[in-house]
């Protein structure tokens, strides 16, 4: 029979080696101590152990570690910020929050930077303080630390294109300071040429608090929105908004329209890369310089003054490993190599000569960046999109339509706006930019970052007898409107990119359809690459 003492002495053991082998689990958000935003893939880990992990996409770990290690040093580090140093200790059992300091070591190189060329070129170091002041495109109304209003969009303040000649814009735009759940984001703008006032607001409720402004990764929000600005069917797509840097229609001289629409939309973006929205929009499309919206029967002509369009819509989109550098306005991409899908299919209503006519479309786009080794990168997006009933021409489908995101590759930039009429359309765009080429090699290029480009862009599809005017009662085309024939459209180009951080110079040729009116077969542009 074992004795009090032989089963203490093994009661001591075992609970001993329970206790020994029990976990703690430590959890909790890393954030940038300076814009309270997430900061992605930190490592997190228990010092001189190999107790830790990785940081997810915003910022939230969990690892366990044996309870013996309750009061070791945690060690939290992430690149473009101080290593943080934090003492265990048993209270911490529950979510903690780790906020890491950035070491402004950018910030640091910039200062010297522009100290070494003031000294040695007072003409690179204005440029260069220009190209920063227009990539940070917001300026705070008010004291920076307190402001609850931001003024811009610095980008698109002063522009220029055919149809509005010289373009004043000027914006407002409320960050968390005023609501971390409710913004208000508006602009106002002016056309010289047109004399004609544009405007936008839109007002949003984000369901999640934000640190400074409603677009923080991952997106939770509900917004009303309404514009009356140009718009080209033919260069931009339905959804996309006036936010270029440069606003130029350069192919929608007399093929453009203004447009009015109300919107209410619920965008939603989710920690493993899915995002959806959906969206509800009513909108009058006013013709803008020869445009007409003319159907000619036995030499009588209809006119209509404005096309009205109702629509309802979704849109998915899947982003492997999406997570963001987050600062202010603020939203850079950390994963850029990763495929990104984009589905969408809505539900329309136009009234066209009095009558009501409804419609499907719908659109597929891929788009993946390449790394080709030192050599350089390969950005490729695919596009389909097809219209499944008979629609008035603004409403087909049209090569610049596109849905953009952190790849995005560039326009047709030699087609006219509605030059190729489809209701069925395929395209694709390639683009190699250098990095370790002829220029890398160059002292000076390399120094002022300045690589090679080339992209090649094709185009294909075609058009229904259900959508051609003759058949139907739909408008006529427009006098230069063309079906795709059996080639593509294809042009290329060649050039540089990347002055001063964000411009690109570039040669554009047209190697089919030349034979068309006044087909424009090679040009010499110059673009911004914001």
């Amino acid at each position: 029979m074992m004795t009090r003492k032989t089963i203490l002495f093994i009661l001591t053991i075992v609970l001993s080696s329970a206790l020994n082998g029990q976990n703690i689990l430590f959890k909790g958000r890393v954030l940038d101590a300076e814009y309270l935003t997430p900061v992605p893939y930190a490592a997190v880990y228990i010092h001189n152990t190999p107790n830790g992990t990785i940081a997810d996409n915003v910022g939230e770990f969990s690892f366990e570690a044996p309870v013996s290690l309750k009061n070791e040093i945690l060690v939290v580090a992430r690149q473009k910020y101080d290593i943080q140093y934090i003492k265990l200790e048993e209270q911490l059992v529950s979510e903690m929050v780790i906020f890491l300091k950035p070491d402004n070591f950018a910030l640091r190189s910039k200062e010297l930077q522009d100290s070494l060329n003031a000294r040695s070129n007072n003409f690179t170091s204005t440029l260069s303080k220009v190209a920063g002041f227009i990539k940070d495109d917001w300026i705070p109304l008010g004291n920076p630390q307190t402001n609850r209003f931001d003024f811009g969009r610095i980008q698109t303040l002063p522009t220029y294109n055919v149809i509005e000649g010289l373009r004043l814009r000027a914006g407002v735009a409320s960050n968390s300071r005023l609501s971390p759940n409710f913004f208000m984001n508006s602009y106002v703008a002016y056309g010289f040429g047109d004399q004609r006032w544009k405007y936008r607001g839109e007002l949003t409720y984000s369901f999640d608090k934000k640190s400074y402004h409603e677009n923080e990764f991952p997106k939770n929000k509900i917004a009303l929105v309404y514009e009356n600005d140009l718009y080209s069917p033919g260069e931009m797509h339905p959804r996309s908004p006036n936010n270029l840097l440069l606003i130029t229609f350069r192919r929608s001289e007399n093929e453009a329209t203004y447009r009015n629409f109300a919107e209410v939309n619920y965008e939603r973006e989710y920690k493993n890369g899915l995002a959806h929205t959906f969206w509800l929009r009513r909108s009058r499309l006013t013709p803008q310089g020869s445009l007409r919206l003319d159907r000619q029967i036995d030499n009588v002509i209809l006119s209509d003054d404005e096309l009205i369009n109702s629509e309802a819509g979704v849109l998915l989109r899947y982003s492997f490993n999406e997570a963001y550098e987050q600062q202010k306005r603020r939203r850079n991409p950390i994963e850029l190599t990763s495929p990104v899908f984009f589905l969408s299919h809505s539900v329309g209503a136009y009234v066209q000569f009095g009558k009501s006519h409804t419609y499907h479309r719908s659109e597929f786009s891929a788009q993946k960046r390449f790394l080709l080794g030192n050599v350089g990168r390969l950005d490729a997006a695919g596009e389909v999109m097809k219209v499944w009933n008979s629609v008035p021409f603004p409403l087909l489908v049209y090569p610049n339509q596109r849905q953009r995101h952190h790849i995005e590759n560039n326009a047709f930039f030699l087609k006219r706006a509605l030059e190729f009429v489809a209701d069925e359309q395929y395209t694709l765009r390639f683009t190699f930019v250098g990095d370790d080429l002829l220029l890398a090699k160059i002292p000076i290029m390399n120094q002022l970052k300045i690589r090679e480009l080339i992209s090649l862009r094709a185009s294909h599809g075609r058009l229904s007898d259900k959508n051609r005017p003759g058949n139907t009662e739909l408008y006529d085309f427009p006098d230069r409107s063309f079906e795709y024939e059996s080639v593509p459209y294809i042009a290329g180009a060649v050039g540089f990119t990347n002055i001063l951080g964000i411009l690109r110079v570039e040669y554009v040729h047209r190697f089919t359809y030349r034979h068309h009116p006044d087909a424009l077969l090679g040009k010499i542009r110059v673009d911004v690459t914001l």
